[in-house]
C-alpha cells in the first residue's frame, strides 16, 4: 500500500468517526430506535449507514424502515378518513339546516 493510500484510508476512517459523532448526537434526544432511524433516514443516510451509527445489523434497520413507512401510510390513510367523515358530516349538517320544518300536527 502506498503512503497515498494509507493517508486517504486514513482520513476516510477519520470522517467515517465524525460523521458517527455527528449522527450520534443529533439523534440523542430521541428515545426510541424507531425515532432515531426515522430521522436519519429522512436525513438521506441509507440504511447501511445507519446500522453502523447505531451498531445494528442493515437487515434490522431495512425491516425497522418498512414498520416505519407502514406505520406511517396507515396513520395517513387514517387521518384522510377521518378528514372526509367529519367533510360528510358538516355537509349533512348543513343539509339538514335547511330542510323545511314540518307543520304541527
Amino acid at each position: 500500500m502506498s503512503k497515498t493510500d494509507e493517508l486517504l484510508k486514513d482520513i476516510s476512517d477519520k470522517l467515517d468517526l465524525l460523521t458517527r459523532l455527528v449522527a450520534a448526537d443529533v439523534v440523542k434526544p430521541a428515545k426510541a430506535e424507531q425515532d432515531k432511524i426515522e430521522f436519519l433516514s429522512s436525513l438521506g443516510f441509507r440504511p447501511v449507514e445507519i446500522a453502523k451509527f447505531l451498531n445494528k445489523s442493515p437487515d434490522n434497520i431495512n425491516v425497522q424502515l418498512n414498520l416505519i413507512r407502514k406505520k406511517n401510510g396507515t396513520a395517513a390513510k387514517a387521518t384522510k378518513t377521518t378528514q372526509n367523515s367529519n367533510a360528510k358530516s358538516e355537509e349533512n349538517t348543513k343539509g339538514a339546516a335547511t330542510l323545511p320544518k314540518a307543520k304541527g300536527g
